[in-house]
């Protein structure tokens, strides 16, 4: 066997890959998603080299099918309009990530891989990543004069993603081994995910992090609880009053929201244009519920909506009938069979992690995948995140990494009783061309 695909080197090459996700998000015009397919690549010739590690449990089953979920959704409508790859290409990015979850589960599956070496990769990758953005926001902003940052991205998907990273950088502070550079990576990603006044996505942090609040209220205590809050609010206080862009962006709010509760929705070009998209989306799912309709069939019904006089003239313009919503859009092209698919692919994981992290109030790695699913579910109110092929792809990477580490962190949390009192010639069974334990932990 190679020394190439070794487990260890496996370990190597996971960790690098992921430490470059994070730095490279949103800082390069490099797609991660290139990144991730070169860990596909390698991934799918450790496999062939380690027939072992391509053993199905059930729960290998259950990971494929969620992973499958969002393409088999959108088969039918694949079909319907003339086999168009579009439909297709967001929830193939995902799926292809099986083989990545395989070798990843078969290296973390050995004894000496340890889950503090994954951590100090994400701790660099954020700090990069949090930085970086943030070099580049003010850039944008501040030197070349734009409105708003957008990074190399659209400046919503541009605050989406940074905005993932302030939250994985929060929840992995506690028991970080630099929490200097963490912090750093948070503030970071905070500032620029201001400047891109994405309001879809700074809306969802106070919201995701107020939860993670509440649920510990009692057991942090009050001095924990307010000290908590007090930076939030110190964090607040200093974006509105700092950040004339924030300040703008609340008032145009709160103009938008006016327009709108007067019945002019014309006068409401944002939130005003995605409720009529949104009702654009009902319609098309009530023309067919059960699949929803094609890209070209919603464009035509928008058409005769605008002509009926039940929308306005702008909404001709949105191209496929786009609905800024994950949850309209699937429901518009998908129906009921997409809706069912996306309680599976957006929110069963945020479920799983969410009772994950009520179990082990103590695991970072579940609170990790706690508040990156749950934001994601949120981002995904305002904006078909998921269908951006790079987007879709992180997310999937991102949350099957957390989840195989946080499953490594509990049997670690088994193992080190036991290796405490090991003997000392313990460690002796190992292989000498992989220097890792040939036995492997259970799963």
């Amino acid at each position: 066997m190679t020394t190439l695909l070794t487990p260890t080197a496996a370990d190597r090459m996971s960790r690098l890959i992921l430490l470059l996700v994070l730095a490279l998000l949103v800082t390069t015009p490099l797609r991660v998603h290139a990144l991730i397919g070169v860990l596909l690549l390698y991934a799918l010739a450790y496999l062939v080299a380690h027939p072992e590690a391509r053993r199905l449990t059930r729960q290998d089953g259950v990971i494929l099918a969620l992973l499958a979920l969002y393409a088999l959704s959108h088969l039918p409508v694949f079909v319907l309009d003339g086999y168009a790859w579009r439909y297709l290409s967001p929830g193939l990015h995902m799926l292809v990530l099986f083989p990545v979850y395989l070798m990843t589960r078969h290296v973390l599956s050995r004894r000496q891989a340890s889950v503090a070496a994954y951590r100090a990769a994400m701790e660099l990758g954020l700090c990069l990543g949090g930085a970086g953005a943030a070099v580049l926001a003010i850039y944008q902003t501040l030197i070349l004069g734009h409105y708003k940052a957008d990074g190399f991205l659209f400046h919503i998907n541009f605050g989406y993603l940074v905005a993932s990273l302030v939250l994985l950088g929060v929840a992995l502070l506690p028991g970080a081994r630099w929490p200097a550079l963490v912090v750093a990576g948070v503030l970071g990603a905070f500032l620029a995910t201001l400047l891109s006044i994405s309001r879809g996505a700074l809306f969802p942090l106070p919201l995701v992090l107020g939860l993670v609040w509440l649920i510990n209220l009692r057991r942090w205590g009050g001095r924990r609880a307010l000290l908590a809050l007090g930076v939030a609010l110190v964090l607040v206080t200093v974006s509105v009053l700092v950040v004339p862009l924030v300040q703008e962006r609340l008032l145009y709010t709160w103009q938008e929201f006016s327009h709108i509760a007067a019945g002019n929705l014309a006068g409401s070009e944002s939130s005003g244009g995605r409720l009529q998209l949104w009702i654009a989306a009902g319609e098309a799912f009530q023309a067919r519920p059960l699949i929803g309709l094609t890209y070209a069939e919603r464009e035509l019904l928008n058409a005769q909506l605008v002509e009926a006089g039940r929308l306005t003239e702008w909404v001709n313009g949105v191209s496929r009938g786009h609905a800024h919503s994950q949850y309209f859009e699937t429901l518009a092209t998908g129906g009921l069979i997409g809706m069912l698919a996306l309680l599976g692919y957006l929110v069963l994981p945020a479920g799983y992690f969410a009772l994950a992290y009520l179990r082990h109030r103590d695991n970072a790695l579940a609170l990790a995948g706690f508040v990156v699913s749950t934001g994601f579910v949120l981002f995904c109110l305002t904006e078909v995140a998921l269908q951006h092929e790079m987007i879709g792809t992180y997310y999937a990477y991102l949350l099957l990494t957390l989840f195989l580490l946080y499953r490594r962190s509990r049997v670690e949390a088994t193992l080190a009783p036991a290796e405490a009192h090991a003997p000392p010639h313990a460690s002796a069974h190992a292989d000498p061309q992989t220097h890792t334990s040939t036995q492997e932990v259970p799963r």
